[in-house]
């Protein structure tokens, strides 16, 4: 969820929260992890793509064709994915879990253009993704 950069609270089921939201979802708290959304659903030991979904996250593409498709979400990715769609072409990217690849999580690039001080790993992708 933090790599989609999708706002999330974790509690552990035997910390006083954690015990309350189990009881309050009607869970007993023997299959874990249990999600609980703003719109109230209760997810219990959800699949990947199930908690995408529940969470806004596209899980399938929104058009039929399109003119350029970007497989890998990494800094390179991004980058073809805005250039493409800054000339006009129809573009999706395609990423397995999340944008950002290796870069996503690395706590300091120093080496990237336009980032003469350096950028954390996330505020990269941040910004290209946002750009994309």
């Amino acid at each position: 969820l933090a790599r989609n950069q999708v706002p999330y609270r974790w509690y552990s089921s035997d910390e006083p929260e954690g015990s309350r939201l189990l009881e309050a979802a009607g869970a007993d708290g023997r299959r874990l992890p249990l999600v609980l959304t703003p719109d109230g659903t209760v997810l219990t030991e959800p699949e990947p793509a199930d908690l995408a979904a529940h969470v806004g996250l596209a899980t399938a593409p929104s058009a039929e064709f399109y003119d350029l498709v970007v497989i890998g979400g990494g800094p390179a990715g991004l980058g073809a994915a805005v250039y493409g769609a800054s000339e006009g072409l129809r573009t999706v990217l395609v990423e397995r879990s999340a944008t950002g690849g290796q870069a996503g999580q690395s706590s300091r690039i120093e080496n990237y253009l336009g980032f003469p001080d350096g950028v954390s790993g996330a505020q990269l992708t941040d910004r290209a993704r946002r750009q994309a």
